[in-house]
């Protein structure tokens, strides 16, 4: 049995790296998300307080996340 999903209005306030909003018939193969974070700290999410908080981050690497993506992913994608 079909159904019905109405929605009257999407709020995005933000996205992230990888993240999508498909609306309607979509298809969405062969995602990859590639990257790289340093927190020194952590990430703060909500209500934080840091006090008297000293961080020394050491990155010595010279590329940050070289990446050799070659993978190959088909898909068959057949809207109606």
């Amino acid at each position: 049995m079909p159904s019905s999903i109405v929605f009257n209005m999407i709020n995005i306030n933000n996205q992230n790296t990888n993240a999508t909003i498909g609306i309607g018939e979509n298809v969405q193969s062969s995602w990859d998300s590639h990257s790289k974070n340093n927190y020194g700290t952590g990430e703060f999410i909500g209500n934080s307080i840091s006090v008297n908080i000293v961080n020394f981050l050491y990155d010595n690497d010279f590329i940050d996340a070289p990446i050799n993506d070659q993978d190959f992913k088909p898909t068959v994608a057949t809207q109606v």
